[in-house]
């Protein structure tokens, strides 16, 4: 087993009752490279998880179990400032266990002792682990216009 320590970017808008939100994530992400698969574990926040085949399956599984949490506060959420403080809150749990594996591979980065090519190198100072919430529009928006991308064979 190989892990590495990731940081990753999203920047979302999420349809709620009667808003529309930027929300802007920069968090952290543990790669675990196992027998037969590949999977991401969130450390900021925490609690989430995908895994896939390859680093591209287990990417997009952890980012859409990520909006898959957006879409359920946003669902839930009677007013925008309702919507933001749980995103802040949800953003704001830590995964401890796997935030102290993803410190020791850091620290392995920075040694030398861990290196991935096909990565690029962002200091974490250049990118701290911070999420911002903001009101884009207030308008008729429903929470059912969140959607999942999809691909689909044509028939």
């Amino acid at each position: 087993m190989t892990i590495y320590p990731v940081l990753f970017g999203y920047r979302d808008l999420i349809a709620g009752n009667g808003f529309v939100a930027f929300v802007k994530a920069d968090g952290r992400a543990l790669l675990s490279e196992e027998d037969g698969g590949c999977w991401f574990y969130g450390v900021n926040p925490g609690g989430m998880a995908g895994g896939g085949k390859n680093r591209e399956d287990a990417a997009r599984e952890f980012k859409k179990s990520y909006l898959s949490v957006l879409f359920d506060i946003a669902a839930e959420a009677r007013t925008f400032a309702d919507f933001k403080a749980e995103v802040d809150a949800f953003f704001g749990e830590i995964n401890r266990p796997t935030e102290r594996e993803w410190s020791l591979a850091h620290q392995a980065v920075r040694r030398g002792d861990l290196t991935d090519l096909t990565l690029p190198r962002v200091k974490i100072e250049d990118r701290p682990t911070s999420i911002s919430v903001a009101m884009v529009h207030e308008a008729t928006a429903e929470p059912t216009t969140n959607q999942f991308d999809e691909l689909s064979a044509a028939a």
